[in-house]
């Protein structure tokens, strides 16, 4: 296994491309998979098409962000390109298209795709070697309805699927995902991956429970609106329970996101914001007669320390990396001056690495906020 990670500041298309292929080490042939990072500013669809060209035999998936990982640091206006080229791996990627509405009309190609490299649905042990990466568009709120329209085809409930939410920076509410130069607002990116190789894929959470909890009175799922918590208002209970005003918590929704227990575990529900009447809004579902729990941030540095020891721990000798954490953490590691250190933390472990800040992240069935979604594969 082998990763190669090149990037490119040229805001051109053809100029960026020609800029990210002339740094790599060996021919497109050489590669079975590619994918590629880049900020929204880019004509996208021309960028996924120049890709594609260069790499007609290779899988190749991308997508917008709301910022770039690699080892050049946490950028933004740039496209960060990176390979996968392993003598004992498959992969093929499957663009889904009207994902937020019609999902199973990808069914099919989805079947496909998975069984063009051996991978069998309702296969038990399906997951002992092989997983999947999603690229999902932001806006729609649609991630929840591809996650559970992928698990009812694969049937194993073990497979894992790693996945980030695409991005975007500006006012334009818009993102693009992209398969083989064919691109969509309003779906997602799939690469099916088969391997002998070992390789990690987990979730780090940099929030701590604080023991203080809500009950969900009322909640829309689809709109992901909270109505009612402890029988009050939502903004008025959320505020007391930080202990503060109710102007005051506006500012402090990131250090103190909602847990949600979902298959014994906790994962984080981002506060998106308030409306006029109170009414909390969040980046991921939250249903009526559930319980929440108050999170506090924790130390990110040590957080990091602890995911990058665990990964080593169960591959010794990493030689691929992907990266999917929410633009909320880049932007609080900024805030704290800690950026760099993250960085140095990463590239202190592994040899090469590169992904994206995300506007959500996905693990197995769950879609939550405010996370890092890794991706290892090691020898």
């Amino acid at each position: 296994m082998e990763q190669e990670v090149v990037i490119s500041k040229k805001q051109d298309a053809l100029m960026a491309v020609d800029e990210l292929c002339s740094q790599l080490r060996h021919p497109s042939s050489y590669y079975q998979a590619v994918f590629f990072m880049a900020a929204v500013t880019y004509n996208f669809e021309e960028l996924s098409q120049r890709i594609k060209e260069k790499f007609p035999d290779s899988q190749v998936m991308g997508c917008t962000t709301a910022g770039e990982i690699s080892p050049y640091g946490f950028t933004e206006n740039s496209v960060v390109l990176t390979t996968m080229a392993a003598g004992n791996v498959k992969c093929r990627a499957v663009l889904v298209e009207n994902g937020s509405k019609y999902p199973v009309v990808s069914k099919s190609e989805i079947e496909q795709a998975l069984s063009s490299v051996g991978i069998r649905c309702a296969d038990p042990l399906s997951h002992k070697d092989a997983f999947a990466i999603a690229f999902i568009n932001g806006v729609y709120n649609g991630e929840e309805t591809v996650l559970t329209n992928f698990y009812s085809i694969i049937q194993n409930d073990s497979f894992m699927l790693a996945g980030g939410t695409a991005g975007y920076t500006g006012n334009k509410a818009e993102t693009w995902v992209s398969v083989n130069g064919k691109v969509t607002s309003d779906g997602a990116a799939m690469m099916f991956i088969k391997t002998s190789c070992k390789f990690d894929i987990r979730q780090e959470d940099i929030f701590n429970k604080t023991g203080k909890t809500f009950f969900v009175g009322e909640s829309d799922p689809v709109s992901r609106t909270i109505g009612k918590l402890d029988g009050r208002t939502p903004k008025v209970s959320y505020a007391a329970k930080l202990g503060v005003s109710e102007a005051q918590c506006e500012s402090i929704t990131f250090e103190n996101p909602f847990g949600r227990f979902l298959n014994g575990s906790i994962h984080i529900a981002a506060l998106a914001g308030f409306t006029p009447e109170g009414k909390i809004t969040t980046f991921a579902r939250v249903v009526p007669n559930s319980t929440l729990e108050l999170m506090h941030v924790g130390d990110p540095l040590e957080k990091c320390d602890e995911t990058c020891a665990g990964i080593k721990q169960n591959i010794p000798s990493p030689k691929f990396v992907l990266l999917m954490s929410c633009i909320t953490r880049t932007m609080y590691f900024g805030k704290k001056g800690i950026s760099s250190r993250i960085i140095q933390k990463y590239s202190d472990v592994f040899p090469a690495f590169a992904g994206f800040s995300a506007y959500g992240e996905q693990l197995g069935r769950i879609h939550c906020n405010q996370t890092l979604v890794s991706v290892v594969i090691g020898e």
